[in-house]
């Protein structure tokens, strides 16, 4: 895909499943639960032994699910390479790094940079990334800091980056943001270490039902205004 439509897969999944395990065994398994349950867009963190392998694995066994995989905790240009090499395309970083994104837009690879404060929000946007990723959110204010922060920056687009309670996903669109990072959320430790992937993917079908909701409610007013 090129970075337009990457942007417009963000823009209408609204969800970025995080990958970010002590295991690969682990970290594949909770890729296998976001994909089987209709997670599209699949972030594993460079902080996850083999990353590199499970992005491509990950990209071989769910790309017929129009599964788009993103690298994580990207931090530098040599990392941005070897995530494209096995697959990626979108490089998601949790700072701003010009290097990292200019190596995106050069490849036409989707370039989300992380930021928090409205400096730091506009100098990544400046620097060129595709979407500011407000990192972390919750401690910056929760949707009530976004929605203060789109008064001044509305022409950005914003994504909530962890942690992100499932219950707080309509609080975030709703105050602005494109998408939302759903981590440790939906892979729930305790849920990890005792190997229970059918519950994290309940709890993914559960996330993206909410999504889903939106998305009927959107249409459903749009018909009626017409």
């Amino acid at each position: 895909m090129s970075r337009k439509e990457l942007l417009e897969k963000v823009r209408s999944e609204q969800i970025v499943g995080v990958v970010r395990e002590d295991s690969a065994e682990a970290a594949e398994a909770v890729a296998d639960a976001y994909a089987r349950n209709g997670i599209r867009i699949i972030e594993i963190t460079l902080t996850t032994p083999d990353a590199f392998d499970l992005m491509a694995t990950v990209s071989r066994k769910h790309g017929a699910r129009d599964v788009i995989v993103a690298a994580g905790t990207v931090r530098n240009s040599n990392d941005a390479a070897a995530a494209r090499r096995a697959g990626a395309e979108i490089i998601v970083s949790p700072h701003t790094d010009a290097r990292v994104i200019e190596y995106a837009v050069e490849n036409d690879l989707l370039s989300i940079a992380g930021a928090g404060t409205a400096t730091e929000i506009i100098h990544a946007w400046e620097a060129g990334c595709d979407i500011v990723k407000v990192y972390p959110a919750f401690h910056f204010g929760g949707p009530d800091y976004i929605r203060t922060i789109r008064g001044p920056i509305r022409d950005v687009p914003l994504l909530a980056g962890g942690p992100i309670p499932l219950d707080t996903i309509d609080a975030y669109l709703d105050a602005g943001c494109l998408a939302v990072n759903l981590g440790m959320s939906l892979a729930v430790p305790d849920l990890v270490r005792s190997k229970q992937w059918e519950e994290i993917g309940r709890r993914v079908l559960l996330a993206t039902s909410i999504v889903q909701s939106r998305r009927s409610v959107i249409s459903r007013d749009s018909t009626y205004v017409h």
